[in-house]
């Protein structure tokens, strides 16, 4: 019994065990078949059914065979959706972490294959040829497997081949995170270098380095001794962007104390007095000697020189995140309070914080910067 369904529209058929199959002509008059398995609610049963022609027709209209379409082009396809949303739905370095997985790690391996035969056996071959670190390696397959959530979501394929595959173990990195001796000795070290007052608000602050290299002016109050987290500084089409920090922050004003302060006026004036008419502005609170914004990698470089000029030993730029959560916690600051400062939010964490004093951000500061002193 036909249920629903208009000439070119696809159909809805009930069968005799009470599951309904939805059926649409395809280029060339063939005929494409999704079942519906039988649920307790009809009219559930028939809302589902209803939506998979819905969007089996679009596919098709789209010019996508959900029958005949590669993994090649469901991929792109998958990619296009994100990139066309009126809502972004990824943000522009996720994607482009997306893309680069796609087009040169997963598409000229397994491009070529029907996407409804793609297997375990086709993914775990492909992984176990990859020449890539663990690391990147559980990097491409996490891009396959969430393209491939959102296939098995919208009915174009049963179920998600690329679980049930074994990854090379990733090795566990250990943070090495300053002790207090080395806070200071790097501090005092490099409190007249141009880029100094940029490791004091990373130990102080505990931000990333994205949202540090993307403040600007307009996010530092020195006469309040805060700074507001607005957005992270990113790479984008070859062009820069300040990006939406990572996660939804419980605090979004971050509190200085008056050493930080003082660093950071010192180096406003330095900058200031080394800008030449011809570079390019940018409001960026840390730039390149020329008055660009600074790449992850240039700051990796320079932290790197100024732990030798300090004589620590040699650290990643995310360690002084580390620092910064580990000294907080030596010191005794509440777990939430240093939660809240680091950005490490949840919604619980988030409620419990939103109606407490600005006087416990400022006391945990206050207590790290005097152990750095």
């Amino acid at each position: 019994m036909t249920l629903m369904g208009r000439h070119g529209d696809g159909g809805i058929t009930k069968r005799a065990d009470g599951r309904l199959q939805v059926s649409i002509t395809l280029a060339g008059g063939r005929r494409l078949y999704r079942t519906i398995p039988r649920l307790t609610d009809p009219k559930r049963q028939r809302e589902l059914a209803e939506r998979t022609r819905r969007e089996l027709v679009a596919m098709r209209e789209a010019e996508l065979d959900p029958a005949g379409q590669t993994v090649a082009d469901y991929l792109r396809s998958w990619l296009r959706s994100m990139t066309s949303a009126t809502h972004a739905r990824q943000r522009p370095n996720t994607i482009a972490h997306y893309r680069n997985a796609v087009e040169l790690h997963i598409i000229p391996v397994l491009g070529d294959l029907r996407l409804e035969r793609l297997s375990e056996r086709h993914i775990q071959a492909w992984v176990d040829g990859l020449r890539a670190s663990p690391q990147s390696i559980s990097h491409y397959r996490a891009a396959l497997r969430r393209a491939l959530n959102v296939a098995v979501r919208h009915r174009i394929i049963a179920r998600n081949p690329a679980i049930a595959v074994d990854l090379p173990e990733v090795p566990r990195f250990r943070a090495s995170p300053l002790t207090v001796t080395e806070a200071h000795r790097l501090l005092e070290a490099t409190s007249g270098d141009r880029l100094g007052a940029l490791w004091r608000l990373a130990i102080l602050t505990g931000l990333r380095s994205g949202e540090l290299l993307g403040l600007s002016w307009d996010d530092i109050d020195l006469e309040a001794g805060a700074v507001t987290v607005r957005a992270q500084l990113q790479r984008q089409d070859g062009g820069w962007i300040r990006a939406e920090p990572k996660a939804d922050r419980a605090l979004e004003r971050v509190s200085i104390d008056a050493d930080t302060v003082a660093a950071l006026a010192a180096h406003k004036l330095r900058q200031a007095a080394e800008r030449q008419p011809d570079w390019p502005y940018w409001g960026l609170v840390f730039t390149t000697p020329r008055g660009y914004p600074i790449h992850r990698s240039d700051a990796l470089v320079a932290f790197r020189e100024a732990c030798d000029r300090a004589g620590v030993a040699r650290r990643r730029f995310h360690d002084l995140r580390h620092s910064s959560a580990t000294l907080m916690r030596e010191l005794g600051v509440d777990r939430e309070v240093r939660k809240a400062r680091l950005g490490h939010s949840t919604d619980a964490m988030t409620e419990r914080y939103a109606h407490a004093s600005t006087s416990q951000d400022r006391a945990a500061v206050e207590r790290l910067a005097e152990a750095v002193r």
